[in-house]
């Protein structure tokens, strides 16, 4: 079976050589590369200052030095111009690129190039559902390039369950500890944590214990708790996977019969917002 092609785009800037380095580095599957450029960085004016015939200088040769490196890894690299308005041209561009490479997977780094450039290609991301990154610029200003935490699920529908925040919380953090990456935890463990708190969806077809401990306070009866199965739980996880809320990601042992899951920066930004909601 042939190699999905895999097409990262990046804005044109002066930090793009950086930004194509950590690509490379996160997202090794990259079979194509197409750098776009507003098409008056590639025209030169007697009016322009001397900063701006700086800046369109240092872009060029930034775009030669990804178009260099890319060439030494053997990887395709082009330059698209693009005219004002950037929506309507960048719609064009990526339709003809779609059109040689149906079924490709779309990468964006945004974090160059013009605010209507960068609009029009996250723009494009969405409809694309490809990845979008962008480096927010420290110090140094060329800060490794994030991605972004763009809803693939309506919030309404993870605050809706809340078997889904339940397991978002837990991935998140440990209570009453600073953790400084995001926890690596197994599926079984999860279960666990999910299943004393486990809420049905579903009105019907749910299976229950009668608690050995717990009394209804109404009846005085044994408490009914209902029971969390392996294929339930599934379900969650399969879902919230497809709308990358979480990852499976190596485990720290090699037993290959359990998996791992870590929280990704959507779930993130979905478990501080889905409080709002409820």
């Amino acid at each position: 079976m042939d190699r999905q092609e895999h097409i990262h785009t990046i804005c044109a800037g002066e930090q793009i050589e950086a930004a194509y380095t950590a690509a490379l580095r996160d997202l090794q599957e990259i079979t194509r590369i197409y750098v776009f450029a507003d098409n008056e960085l590639y025209v030169n004016s007697s009016r322009d200052e001397e900063r701006t015939k700086a800046h369109k200088t240092a872009v060029r040769e930034a775009v030669n030095g990804v178009k260099a490196l890319a060439a030494s890894l053997k990887i395709p690299a082009s330059l698209v111009y693009i005219d004002p308005p950037a929506s309507g041209s960048v719609a064009a561009a990526v339709q003809k690129i779609r059109s040689g490479y149906p079924g490709a997977r779309y990468t964006f780094d945004l974090s160059g190039g013009s605010k209507d450039l960068s609009l029009a290609l996250f723009q494009i991301s969405l409809w694309l559902e490809g990845d979008a990154y962008y480096a927010f610029a420290g110090p140094r200003e060329a800060e490794p390039s994030g991605k972004l935490a763009v809803p693939k699920i309506p919030l309404r529908d993870i605050a809706a369950n809340p078997n889904y925040t339940r397991i978002l919380t837990v991935l998140s953090n440990t209570p009453g500890k600073q953790e400084p990456a995001p926890r690596i935890l197994s599926r079984s463990y999860i279960f666990t944590q999910l299943e004393s708190f486990y809420v049905p969806v579903r009105t019907k077809g749910v299976k229950t214990n009668a608690s050995p401990t717990k009394t209804d306070a109404v009846t005085g009866k044994r408490a009914v708790i209902p029971v969390l199965s392996q294929g339930t739980f599934s379900n969650f996880l399969n879902v919230m996977l497809a709308a990358d809320l979480i990852r499976e990601v190596p485990g720290p042992t090699d037993n290959r019969k359990e998996k791992y899951y870590q929280i990704t920066p959507g779930g993130e930004l979905a478990v501080q917002l889905a409080g709002s909601l409820k």
